[in-house]
């Protein structure tokens, strides 16, 4: 690999964000199509790109302010949609077209947090502003406001920056500025434990991470709560850098990655 330039877009005109915090969401790659999210405080879109040419497969408008939200990619009964977080409505689209499933309303500002997906729900919530999280039937259309493909739903301790966490049938939902964490059951919405405070953090960005067993949380000051992968909140060990931590920690094999504000950690377990 050379380096070449094989394409590039410049042509979607100027982000206005919301309080000029610049853009946050990234584009996901999804077989042939590049998906990238444009919303802004101007006209809002979800583009679907080649990944090869760079040329628009789609295009389709959404009217939503600033979000920093990124498309998660679910298949349901052989199609595969995409879903998007939203101000104004949760929305789910056709992969393949752009074409807009299903909606419900939003209940939160600017969200940042990503969906997650288990059996035929998808899982989305937001917390700045507002606090809504549910789970809605991939096989709805429309509205599904008040309709059965709302299975459950929240309003109170969703994440308001970090995506929730799915671990195998257990949903972990942290608040940023207040360093309370939850574990739900995904498939009911009933709560196993609600609003645990985690000590020695205050606040969070990272999205927490599962591994082995543990749930990993890591709070701006650059300290990493562990906790066990479980129905019943139990801290397994506490440890710090001398620097801080917004990016999610990574989790590869026996490694785990830290990227902090100077440095890249990679963390090893040598047993």
């Amino acid at each position: 690999m050379d380096g070449e330039l094989v394409w590039k877009r410049d042509d979607f005109g100027k982000m206005d964000t919301r309080n000029a915090f610049g853009e946050g969401s990234s584009p996901t790659l999804e077989g042939n199509k590049v998906l990238v999210p444009w919303d802004h405080e101007g006209p809002s879109s979800l583009y679907a790109l080649d990944c090869l040419t760079g040329k628009t497969i789609w295009q389709t408008k959404r009217d939503e302010p600033t979000n920093w939200c990124t498309p998660f990619v679910v298949e349901n009964s052989g199609a595969k949609q995409v879903v998007m977080n939203g101000q104004t409505c949760i929305r789910g689209y056709e992969l393949e077209t752009g074409k807009e499933l299903w909606r419900i309303a939003g209940k939160a500002q600017r969200p940042v947090t990503s969906a997650v997906a288990i059996s035929d729900l998808v899982i989305v919530a937001s917390g700045f502003r507002g606090s809504y999280g549910g789970a809605f039937r991939l096989g709805g259309r429309g509205n599904l406001k008040g309709t059965q493909n709302v299975v459950w739903s929240w309003e109170k301790n969703t994440p308001d920056l970090a995506s929730p966490l799915l671990s195998g049938k257990l949903l972990y939902m942290h608040k940023a500025k207040s360093a309370s964490l939850s574990c739900v059951n995904p498939l009911t919405g009933d709560a196993y434990y609600t609003a645990a405070k985690i000590p020695g953090l205050s606040t969070l960005y990272a999205s927490p991470v599962a591994a082995n067993g543990r749930v990993y949380i890591t709070g701006r000051s650059g300290t990493t709560v562990v906790i066990k992968d479980g129905k019943k909140f139990e801290i397994i060990s506490t440890n710090s850098l001398d620097e801080g931590v917004d990016a999610t920690l990574a989790p590869v094999d026996n490694q785990l990655f830290i990227r902090g504000e100077r440095h890249l950690f990679c963390i090893e377990d040598l047993n």
